[in-house]
C-alpha cells in the first residue's frame, strides 16, 4: 500500500466519522401530546327519558305446521350402503 492510499482511507474515516457525530447532535424529540377533546356527557336517564307508551306486542301469526318426513322404507342393510360407488378418502 503506498502512502497516498492510505491517507485517502483515514480522510474518508474521518469524514464519516463527523458526518455520523453530526447526525447526533440533533436527538430524536417526542411530539407534543395532543389532549383528548372533553367528553360529552349525556343528559340523565330522567331528562333523556322519552314518555313510553306502552304497546301491545303484536300477535304471533299463526305458523304452517312442519310436515314429518316420510319414513324411510329402506331396510337397515340398505341404509348404510353408500347411493354410489365412490370411495371417499
Amino acid at each position: 500500500m503506498n502512502r497516498s492510499m492510505l491517507n485517502r482511507l483515514m480522510i474518508g474515516a474521518a469524514l464519516a466519522a463527523t458526518g455520523f457525530l453530526a447526525a447526533c447532535e440533533q436527538p430524536y424529540s417526542e411530539p407534543t401530546p395532543v389532549e383528548a377533546p372533553a367528553p360529552v356527557e349525556a343528559p340523565a336517564a330522567e331528562d333523556a327519558a322519552a314518555p313510553a307508551v306502552a304497546e301491545a306486542p303484536a300477535a304471533p301469526e299463526a305458523a304452517t305446521p312442519v310436515e314429518a318426513l316420510p319414513p324411510d322404507q329402506r331396510s337397515s342393510e340398505e341404509t348404510v350402503q353408500p347411493e354410489s360407488d365412490t370411495l371417499f378418502y
